[in-house]
């Protein structure tokens, strides 16, 4: 057969090595047309590899495809109009067939609302796209195709879909039709059924598939995994929600991979009551390193609710048995449940912490949200749920713009919040010292929602106990041991020691010093850059350096020079450096000896440094922490003469909630100069939307043009709708996209009518599509 089919993975959100930017969809649907005699190809858009537009112009025209397929989320979906109304401005009677889990229950009238795509996918998607390309090659309609939403007349059509086969092999595989490649990919996706027979009401799976479950054959999964092993891949993700639903079937899958397929390893989603310990012992040793379950909340009458058959105490023993096991774990979970309050969406939260498992990857919770086809979104009402008022065409769903019965926006929101307050990367950010005026940004900006929940105040005081900040630490010690004495990490972290460092010029590195060092590593006489380093900051004795390396640093007095041999152990993370001897050149800028107090009551006898590096660019690239502490104790008028500087001191006094001081900077500042336009924007990341206001608007009314978007977003964060519309309207913006998009934001914001969203969309995507045109052309 002649013709083929050209597929764009939109998936910009996501880096080229994740595993979700492998388009498994799109690579099962091309098989399938190979197999039966066409051709095609898959274009992704990542985003560390943004698809460049003339990648797409060449397919387009030189390929002249049969039909362009997407596969549409909520979170891509104006992306991907954007490309489709691309496509369209080359080849306008291309056929843009949209699919996915946005576009298998969306209404019609979304059809009609977008004007560049042509048809929706409702059958399953291997089917529709080879009949479709089956009717386009014979110069047939869309409406010839079965399954799908297509134009008729001034309105839509949908044709039946035709029967799903019960027999999964029947649909060929996307690896071993070497569609997808697995090199430089840190894990593989893989299916070994599809469907769900559950009845959650808050999943859209089983409504879309009628709760039909079908598998691939044993000796289909097997040979897909020895194919890629072959090609070099070693670590698997089972990303079907199926995998044990049948027990007896994946013994026999887990022993035909121990046997065949020895040494991979693998991630799998299992109901809790479906593991028992001889289970957990035989996916281990088939491979297993995560298992993950869905608990989605820790209350009972929650999970009646929703229609979750399972208890949380099942949760906890399948947990323990992974444990057990040797196998890591994962918890889904959502907040924002019907019926859930605060207090028991929190109980959520601490039963995951309580558990064990790290807030991390499937473990960072999220926000239920309202997807065609699920249950819940189809009559929102009958569940609690209150959909706020907002203007949304046809093709968007509710997702998370909903309140409910229980919890009011502003609490749903609160939970998003916390979830991120306990995530691993904020706390071990946090232990070590990492990122620490960005962590903080975070938890002042949040203040108001964070209150009441320890974790705040202990990462804030954290945070400044090791900015030497101890008398605006003292207060937040002070209000834990009041409120949350009684709670283990309170009185653990209160329980102390507290240890400062005392800067001793000319101080000679000892255990238990804290060291501020240049150096780098020279192998075969030259550098390895990965080794260079400056301004790296250590305590001798934690464990942090090499033995070697912290063996060289003592004994060397602040202030000197000097070079050493260090050994890296065989199973050292980086390739490079594993089991070789390098020669390290080491400059030691200072030594700080340690002094400890027991309690909080006594934080004002840590000593408070004073640093003097003349080179701020190079604290300023290098270390952020003691960057700031330069600044800190700099002369304001020398801070004034050096704008940069200036200007990052006030950003780090806004992200430590030092407000008052940095609101005599802002005052500081020539009202429409351009330093103004960027003391706008860092107030308006604080949080401080009328302050930001007051400080942008001197310069947008003299005409700088700088600060004119971050002053619509800090009026729309004001609530001031009016005032963001009359300045977003301003001709002179009319070519700018972030005003155009922020226009589409005010319409749906100040509930215009769906033309009015809609001509505003059309704008904006007509200005994205001139966008990309100019990249083709350059």
């Amino acid at each position: 057969m002649d013709g083929n089919f050209l597929f764009i993975h939109i998936n910009e959100l996501g880096e080229f090595r994740s595993p979700d930017t492998i388009p498994i969809s799109q690579a099962y649907q091309l098989a399938c047309l190979r197999k039966y005699g066409f051709s095609g190809r898959i274009l992704g858009d990542y985003r560390d590899r943004p698809l460049a537009p003339a990648e797409v112009r060449k397919a387009i025209l030189r390929d002249r495809p049969l039909a362009l397929g997407f596969t549409v989320y909520e979170e891509n979906i104006n992306r991907v109009r954007a490309w489709a109304r691309y496509a369209k401005e080359l080849a306008p009677d291309l056929p843009v067939i949209l699919g996915g889990p946005q576009i298998a229950a969306m209404p019609g009238a979304g059809l009609l609302q977008m004007p560049e795509a042509d048809a929706l996918c409702r059958g399953e998607g291997e089917t529709v796209v080879l009949e479709t390309a089956r009717a386009l090659s014979r110069g047939k309609e869309l409406a010839a195709v079965p399954g799908i939403c297509c134009r008729r007349g001034q309105g839509t059509a949908e044709t039946e879909p035709l029967p799903v086969s019960g027999e999964l092999d029947e649909i060929p595989s996307p690896f071993l039709a070497d569609i997808i490649d697995p090199a430089g990919k840190d894990r593989i996706i893989l299916f070994s059924s599809r469907g769900c027979p559950a009845a959650c009401t808050f999943c859209c799976t089983p409504q879309i598939g009628g709760r039909r479950l079908r598998f691939h054959s044993i000796e289909r999964i097997v040979a897909e995994l020895q194919y890629l092993c072959a090609r070099g891949a070693r670590d698997f993700w089972f990303a079907d929600p199926s995998f044990a639903a049948v027990k007896k079937r994946l013994v026999a899958l887990l022993e035909e991979i121990i046997a065949r397929v020895p040494g991979i390893t693998f991630w799998c989603q299992i109901r809790c009551d479906h593991l028992d310990r001889e289970l957990a012992g035989l996916l281990k040793a088939a491979g297993a390193h995560t298992v993950a379950f869905g608990l989605e909340s820790a209350d009972g009458e929650v999970l009646r609710t929703i229609n979750k058959r399972l208890v949380p105490e099942q949760v906890t023993a399948a947990v323990r048995l992974a444990r057990e096991a040797g196998i890591g774990v994962e918890l889904f979970t959502m907040f924002g449940l019907p019926g859930e309050t605060l207090a028991r969406a929190c109980r959520t939260l601490d039963f995951v912490r309580d558990s064990g498992v790290a807030v991390e990857g499937n473990s960072i919770s999220q926000q239920l949200h309202l997807f065609f086809g699920s249950r819940l979104s189809d009559d929102p009402a009958a569940h609690g749920i209150r959909p706020l008022a907002l203007t949304r065409p046809a093709y968007l769903s509710v997702a998370r713009d909903f309140a409910t019965d229980a919890m009011s926006k502003e609490e749903i929101d609160r939970m998003a919040l916390l979830w991120r307050l306990n995530r691993t990367d904020f706390t071990e950010d946090v232990a070590a010292g990492r990122n620490l005026l960005e962590r903080a940004g975070f938890i002042t900006a949040h203040e108001e929602a964070l209150a009441g929940r320890p974790e705040a105040d202990l990462m804030l005081a954290a945070i400044l106990l090791q900015l030497e900040e101890y008398d605006r630490a003292a207060p937040l010690l002070t209000r834990l041991a009041a409120e949350h004495g009684h709670r283990s990490p309170v009185k653990d972290f209160l329980a102390g020691p507290f240890t400062g460092f005392r800067l001793i010029r000319r101080a000679t590195a000892a255990p238990g010093c804290r060291v501020i060092f240049d150096c780098r590593g020279m192998l075969g006489g030259r550098v390895v850059p990965v080794t260079e380093s400056r301004y790296q900051e250590a305590v001798l004795g934690e464990g942090t350096l090499l033995p070697d390396f912290e063996q060289g640093l003592q004994g060397l007095r602040a202030g000197r020079a000097t070079q050493f041999k260090v050994r890296f152990p065989p199973e050292y993370g980086h390739q490079e450096l594993a089991g070789q001897e390098l020669t390290f050149q080491v400059m030691l800028h200072l030594v700080m000896e340690p002094v400890s107090v027991v309690a909080a009551a006594e934080l004002a006898k840590l000593p408070r440094n004073r640093y003097r590096f003349s080179d701020l660019e190079g604290l300023r690239r290098h270390n952020e922490r003691l960057y700031y502490l330069v600044l800190r104790d700099t002369l304001f008028r020398d801070l004034h003469q050096e704008m940069t500087d200036f200007l990052a001191l006030l950003k780090f006094r806004l992200q430590l909630g030092f407000r008052e001081e940095a609101l005599a900077m802002v005052a500081a500042l020539a009202p429409e100069s351009e330093a103004a336009s960027y003391a706008g924007r860092f107030l308006l990341a604080a949080n401080m939307a009328r302050e930001a206001i007051a400080t942008l608007t001197p310069g947008v009314a003299a005409g700088r043009s700088a600060g004119v978007i971050d002053l619509i977003k800090a009026h729309i964060k004001a609530g001031n709708y009016r005032e963001a519309e009359r300045l977003a309207a301003d001709p002179s913006l009319a070519d700018d996209i972030q005003a155009l998009d922020l226009r589409v934001a005010l319409a749906a914001n100040r509930q215009m009518d769906v033309a009015t969203y809609l001509a505003r969309m059309d704008d904006l995507l007509r200005h994205q599509v001139e966008a990309l045109l100019r990249l083709t052309a350059s």
